[in-house]
């Protein structure tokens, strides 16, 4: 028994033993974590990252150490002052020590979390992109991004070590931050004009950049070529040589036409460069129709990129002869009588895709068109007329040289009575205006530039006129530009004293018009070059200065001598289901053009589908020079905002009332008020709007040229080129020959 206890003693002091130096082993286990392995992030990243959510790393990291990697211990601190409990940000005490370098993959992982609570308006968003070129003196960085045609700044310098790599990176605004990590394998990109290829290297062009790439493979000099990507270099090309040329029929979003060759669809990824000047990648409506200037790069039957080689003046222009009687770009049938010859051409007699051209065996003799239902003054056309059966039917096409376009368009514009200098003034702006859809067809799916009616310029509507013709003459080649390239120049006929700006439109491209800025147009501001006219124009936002504008004659002002300068328009009675449906015409127009009114002030695009009693209706907003910019129609059934002086004007023209100018003459207009400067007088019995009376001024949209404001400075003596000064600050007169710039 003695034995045993001893024993059972001996025994127990041995297990506690072995038991102890268990748990030593464990803890020094615990102690001795091993450091994990992979990429760090540096303290300079981190600082980059947090800085664009506006904290401040000034003091956690000295300055010495931004060159050094995160270390454990600096992440528990930045999390302690973030709030780590409150976002729920990981901690790795499990797998860290203080000391340890935190791994990237650990950063982004909390990194995203802070995005979730310190970035409520993502900012700063993560998204891949292959990067193209650096340029370290201008801290520029150029990716692949089709969507960034510019460079991005760039902060981190990890950037300069991954030129043509894929990589997922952090960004905010026009800022690469970080990379989050490289990604492996090979990259694509397609299409790639290749300028020169020497030995072992590439220099290239795509979206925008020219870049520089090493290379072991043979690749042509000026060439397309996919381009295949490894670590940063070329370990694949495929060079794509078939070429045809010819003349560009039309164009639409999938395919286009060359004449003599037939139509081809567009490949994924094509790619068009202008190779004259200078280079660049352009878009799809920068192709020209109607001009032999481009090269097509085809593969498998598609067109696969488009090389723009020569600067072909762009004087040739193709217009769409509109079917007016029918109100549509097709005909049943149309008689044409050429060199005495009558020819009768119906739709059923062509097949889909076929064109039939006509013109006269000598340059200065015209076609003649007979249409049924066409009412013009003159139907002797210059130049060829097409006959093209498209899908939806037979189309004309008249095209011609640009100058001789503008004998019948200029006449048609503007009254050829007026003196020599308005119409020379008008003859410029009607060239430039042709130019640019030259340059940028306004119907490239039926081969046009433009129509003959308002939507473009009228053409046709009135017969040539010796004085405009000769203002063409005397005017040959001019176009007025700025900063180089055709200026975005607009017209109208009459103004009430002020002009606007292009903002009435919504368009979102004012800086591209920042030399049609609204402005009094009276003598003072063509006199004195600086003076506070414009400062006049943005007063007359306000309401009452506006009523008080409107309801007056200055005698200073261009045209209040004209009828058009002032004028009243009364609807007696107002019908609000007329009202409603002319509100359903704008809104299927546009959407976002007619707005109803919520919850806590908000305007939302909703269809309307009742109106009931008018309250009320008053301009909520008025633009430069006092254009209506937003209309408030309260009703019983809510409130409503009708958006832009075209669709104010629309949607308070009930087509029936009659506008009465200041001369007392009187017309009833078709779908549309003469302006959109007026104010509203309202019609009431009791709460309900009966009916309304407008005071206005002007005819037109007011941006850009008054044509009367123009005439009116011609008599007293201003040259054109002090008209066009006048009315387009900043823009400058230049040949034709000179634009190089597409």
């Amino acid at each position: 028994m003695k034995y045993n206890v001893k024993l059972f003693i001996k025994l127990a002091l041995i297990f506690f033993g072995l038991l102890f130096l268990v748990c030593v082993w464990m803890g020094r286990r615990d102690q001795l974590k091993e450091e994990p392995a992979g990429d760090k992030i540096s303290c300079r990243d981190v600082e980059i990252l947090l800085g664009a959510l506006d904290v401040s790393l000034s003091d956690k990291i000295a300055d010495d150490d931004m060159e050094q990697y995160l270390t454990y211990g600096q992440y528990i601190e930045i999390c302690r002052e973030l709030g780590a409990d409150m976002m729920g940000l990981p901690d790795y005490d499990d797998r860290y020590e203080t000391d340890f370098y935190l791994l990237k993959t650990d950063w982004y992982e909390a990194y995203r979390i802070m995005l979730a609570y310190l970035d409520p308006e993502s900012s700063v968003w993560e998204t891949t992109v292959f990067l193209l070129k650096i340029d370290e003196e201008a801290g520029e960085a150029y990716t692949e991004d089709g969507a960034v045609i510019a460079a991005y700044g760039y902060q981190s310098p990890d950037f300069e070590e991954n030129v043509l790599r894929e990589m997922e990176v952090y960004v905010k605004g026009g800022q690469l931050l970080t990379i989050v990590r490289t990604i492996s394998g090979e990259h694509v990109l397609e299409n790639v004009w290749v300028m020169e290829a020497t030995e072992g290297l590439l220099e290239c062009f795509y979206h925008q950049t020219d870049f520089s790439v090493k290379t072991d493979r043979l690749v042509e000099r000026e060439s397309i070529a996919d381009l295949i990507f490894r670590d940063g270099k070329v370990v694949e090309s495929k060079e794509k040589s078939e070429k045809i040329h010819g003349k560009l029929l039309w164009v639409s979003n999938e395919e286009l036409e060359i004449e003599g060759k037939g139509v081809y669809p567009f490949a994924e990824g094509m790619e068009i460069y202008k190779l004259y000047g200078k280079l660049e990648t352009l878009k799809r409506t920068d192709l020209k129709i109607g001009y032999e200037d481009t090269d097509y790069v085809v593969e498998r039957g598609k067109i696969c990129a488009c090389l723009i080689s020569v600067n072909e003046a762009a004087d040739r222009i193709r217009v769409l002869l509109k079917n007016t009687a029918a109100n549509s770009n097709y005909y049943n049938a149309v008689e044409l009588i050429v060199d005495g010859d009558t020819v009768h051409i119906e739709a059923d007699d062509l097949e889909v895709g076929e064109r039939r051209s006509y013109r006269c065996a000598a340059l200065t003799d015209r076609i003649v068109l007979n249409v049924e239902g066409v009412i013009k003054e003159d139907y002797a056309y210059r130049g060829t007329i097409e006959c093209y059966r498209s899908a939806g039917g037979m189309v004309l096409i008249n095209e011609l040289p640009l100058e001789e376009y503008l004998y019948a368009v200029v006449p048609s514009e503007m009254p050829a009575s007026y003196p020599t200098e308005a119409l020379k003034a008008q003859a410029v702006c009607a060239r430039t205006y042709a130019y640019l859809y030259i340059l940028h067809a306004g119907l490239p799916q039926l081969g046009a530039h433009v129509d003959d009616t308002t939507s473009y310029q009228v053409y046709h509507n009135i017969g040539e006129n010796a004085a405009s013709t000769n203002a063409v003459k005397e005017t040959d080649g001019m176009l007025l530009t700025y900063r180089g390239r055709p200026a975005q120049n607009y017209y109208y006929s009459t103004s009430c004293g002020a002009g606007t700006d292009a903002a009435i439109w919504k368009s979102g491209n004012l800086e591209d018009t920042v030399y049609m800025q609204p402005g009094r147009l009276n003598r003072t501001a063509y006199e004195e070059e600086g003076s506070d006219v414009n400062d006049e124009a943005e007063d007359l936002r306000n309401e009452d200065k506006f009523r008080e504008f409107i309801t007056s004659v200055d005698e200073n002002d261009l045209e209040n001598e004209e009828p058009w300068y002032r004028w009243t328009y009364t609807v007696e009675s107002l019908d609000p289901d007329d009202l409603l449906m002319r509100m359903k015409e704008r809104y299927a127009a546009n959407p976002t053009s007619v707005l109803t009114k919520t919850k806590g002030d908000y305007y939302v695009s909703q269809p309307i589908e009742k109106l009931g009693r008018v309250i009320d209706i008053s301009i909520a907003q008025r633009g430069p020079g006092g254009v209506a910019d937003e209309l408030l129609i309260v009703a019983d059934t809510g409130t409503y905002k009708v958006v832009a002086e075209y669709n104010i004007r629309s949607v308070l023209c009930d087509r029936t009332s009659e506008v009465v100018r200041q001369d007392g003459s009187t017309v009833v207009p078709a779908s549309l008020l003469p302006s959109g400067f007026f104010m509203i007088d309202a019609g009431k019995d009791k709460e309900n709007m009966v009916g309304y009376t407008l005071i206005g001024g002007g005819y037109g949209h007011g941006v850009g040229m008054s044509q009367n404001g123009a005439k009116v400075l011609g008599r007293e003596g201003a040259s054109y080129r002090q008209i066009l000064e006048f009315f387009f600050s900043g823009c400058e007169l230049e040949e034709i020959t000179t634009i190089t710039e597409i």
